[in-house]
């Protein structure tokens, strides 16, 4: 029986030590804004630059803000970041339409936002990775 409580110690020990504040997930926030006026609608996306190193993660972007919270936060890194919206040019989904429909939109980003990001960001642990992107 001995055995068995050492190796169940070790394993918590194993466990625990990967838990310190560097590993931890972090809360992550921000303001959106294009063209000077907040995002009303759309995504941002966090990658790890190194794909080892870090979660990615995502959030939606509600009246020019965004938020992921600890629980589903970023560990320390240095992150690509990924924005997106739709352009509904003054149209939106039209209500009549069938069930599961999908209204096609245009990005409102250029690509150098989204699919040809240039930005980036880097998540410390001491805070407050707040992270504020106003694109043109």
């Amino acid at each position: 029986m001995g055995k068995l409580i050492k190796v169940f110690v070790a394993v918590l020990l194993y466990f625990l030590s990967g838990c310190s504040a560097e590993n931890k997930r972090h809360p992550i926030q921000g303001e959106i804004t294009f063209k000077g006026q907040p995002v009303t609608e759309g995504s941002i996306q966090f990658h790890p630059l190194v794909p080892t190193e870090g979660y990615l993660e995502g959030a939606m972007i509600q009246a020019g803000r965004y938020k992921i919270p600890a629980e589903k936060g970023l560990s320390p890194g240095k992150y690509q970041v990924l924005v997106s919206a739709p352009d509904y040019k003054g149209k939106k989904p039209d209500p009549t339409a069938a069930p599961g429909a999908v209204y096609q939109s245009k990005e409102l980003f250029p690509d150098i936002y989204n699919t040809k990001s240039t930005l980036a960001v880097e998540v410390t642990p001491q805070g407050p990775n707040k992270f504020d992107f106003h694109l043109k």
